[in-house]
């Protein structure tokens, strides 16, 4: 096993972890009392840093058993393994909001005529090369 392949498992373990005791705390903690979710930061953040250092030593534990991972190197473990859990957050924030933004937008067909270009020859909506030209003509004259 490569090293990028541990982090990328135990990130991944990481990340569903993590989702599913967040969805747990914040259901236990709005069926004790719905204000309190007013300090919900004040309780995740603790086990985000727990599960995350919990995870890193997984990650460097497996690492070393493999002897992938040496002396400063296991800073990186724990930088690579924060950097998937962001991925895969981002990602799902992503595929969220584009799941909800459907479903409050009413989804209409377009008519056939919508879709057909209509090409107007006869108007001419820019200026021709000459015209372009006297207008810088008369811009490096004033100067």
């Amino acid at each position: 096993m490569e090293k990028f392949e541990i982090d990328m498992k135990w990130g991944s373990y990481f990340f569903i972890v993590n989702t599913l005791s967040s969805i747990f705390i914040v259901l236990i903690m709005y069926l004790i009392n719905s204000y309190s979710l007013i300090y919900l930061s004040d309780i995740l953040i603790p086990v985000f840093i727990i599960q995350l250092l919990y995870f890193v030593i997984k990650a460097v534990a497996e690492n070393k058993k493999h002897d992938l991972s040496r002396g400063y190197r296991k800073f990186f473990v724990f930088i690579r393994l924060l950097v998937f859990y962001f991925m895969l957050v981002s990602f799902s924030n992503e595929s969220t909001n584009i799941w909800c933004f459907s479903l409050l937008l009413p989804y209409r067909r377009k008519d056939i005529s919508e879709l057909v270009i209509e090409d107007n020859s006869n108007e001419d909506n820019g200026i021709t090369l000459n015209e372009f030209i006297v207008i810088l003509k008369r811009k490096f004259s004033r100067l």
